[in-house]
């Protein structure tokens, strides 16, 4: 063990934006031995000040806080975000949150020594959102549309951070997201545990194999559907598509649909609990998506409350069924799900055991809402498949 002053001298050396807390924990010195280094909005003396509570409402401040491990800190920028939801001010916030870009941090932030220090903690959150942030395939994607993309993936980290109780801070989760988002690294069982405690379809695994391959047998459900080409300008589509449209799920609109289906806009005004995951197939037009009922409406699915006469929501029954499923985590884009799907289908045209229903479509499933960060998402793509003759 160094003596304190040693102490002192050398972490001074690594970097003299260090935390007084990680000082701390780095070193063994008591904290308060540590003043923190004074900013803009901070009183000063000799260029030295102690962070205040009033402080921490300064989004640079705050988010800093949070960077460190602070989940109540966390759980304070998400409250103080959610008062001011779909305004100019929590963009406004966000955006004072938000970390410089990779290539306007000091190279020194990358090196071991200076883990500690701001400026590395502001270059881990950075590698996240990249991480966190979807892309598009729109040739019109401006400066703006990615600021706008990377905010709202901020909010969704915020919230995980501070829901999170085992949250120690944006390097340990940073580590985390990395280790998840690798292909084929995640196992069934992790994928299960990534499932919402909601109802979902019921089945049996016939057979597994690594990388998140398996064959499952299905029992009977029921679902509502709604297809793009189908959805109505006017009446309840239009209404339901407006108040509850999600934009981080593909197929917004229809989504709206369902979801005012679900909430009671049906023909009994009963409103049924949430279920997962929700279901699409096809592009463009023709794509259907659909969203399980809940299994009091299983085995017959006439008991299931009536869709309004100027919907387009359809209620159906899904037979009992042998299904190839490959598991994957992100947002479920169209790339991912095509190479998903190749991979399936290249699995299955080798195996000697099961074999693809012709003509069967590739289907998504979908388990998460839109505030679950990228790399903890359940998804899958699945297709019909029968034994081999």
């Amino acid at each position: 063990m160094l003596p304190i002053s040693e102490k002192r001298v050398a972490v001074l050396l690594v970097a003299l934006t260090i935390n007084a807390r990680e000082v701390a924990s780095f070193t063994g010195v008591p904290a308060k031995s540590f003043p923190v280094l004074a900013t803009s909005s901070s009183p000063s003396c000799c260029g030295m000040a102690m962070i205040t509570d009033v402080d921490l409402q300064t989004p640079p401040l705050l988010i800093d806080e949070i960077l460190r491990g602070n989940s109540t800190a966390a759980g304070t920028a998400v409250e103080m975000l959610t008062e001011v939801r779909g305004t100019v001010k929590m963009e406004q916030y966000l955006g004072d949150m938000l970390p410089p870009e990779e290539d306007s941090l000091p190279l020194w932030a990358r090196m071991p020594l200076t883990r500690y220090s701001r400026r590395s903690r502001q270059l881990r959150l950075r590698k996240l959102l990249e991480m966190s942030t979807p892309t598009t395939d729109s040739e019109e994607d401006d400066e703006e549309s990615k600021k706008r993309r990377a905010r709202n993936s901020l909010f969704i980290l915020l919230r995980s951070m501070a829901n999170s109780p085992d949250f120690k801070g944006v390097s340990s989760m940073l580590a985390m997201a990395k280790k998840d988002a690798k292909v084929g690294n995640i196992s069934s069982e992790d994928m299960l545990k990534r499932t919402p405690d909601l109802e979902t379809p019921q089945y049996e695994v016939l057979l597994s194999k690594k990388g998140g391959f398996e064959v499952r047998r299905y029992e009977q459900f029921s679902v509502c559907s709604v297809t793009m080409n189908e959805l109505k300008a006017s009446g309840s589509d239009k209404e339901s598509a407006s108040k509850l449209s999600n934009p981080q799920l593909s197929g917004a609109t229809s989504f709206g649909a369902l979801a005012g289906y679900l909430f009671g806009k049906n023909e009994e005004n009963t409103a049924m609990k949430m279920t997962t995951p929700v279901f699409s197939e096809g592009e463009g037009a023709d794509r259907k998506m659909s969203f399980v009922l809940p299994s009091d409406y299983w085995e017959e699915k006439e008991k299931a409350p009536k869709p309004l006469s100027d919907s387009s929501v359809q209620v159906s029954s899904v037979d009992g069924c042998e299904r190839a499923v490959m598991s994957f985590s992100g947002f479920g884009r169209k790339t991912d799900v095509d190479n998903r799907s190749n991979k399936l289908r290249e699995i299955l045209a080798t195996d000697k055991e099961w074999c693809v229903v012709e003509d069967a479509p590739v289907i998504l499933a979908q388990y998460n809402d839109p505030f679950t960060p990228p790399w903890k998402r359940r998804n899958e793509v699945s297709i019909l498949v029968k034994l081999m003759q």
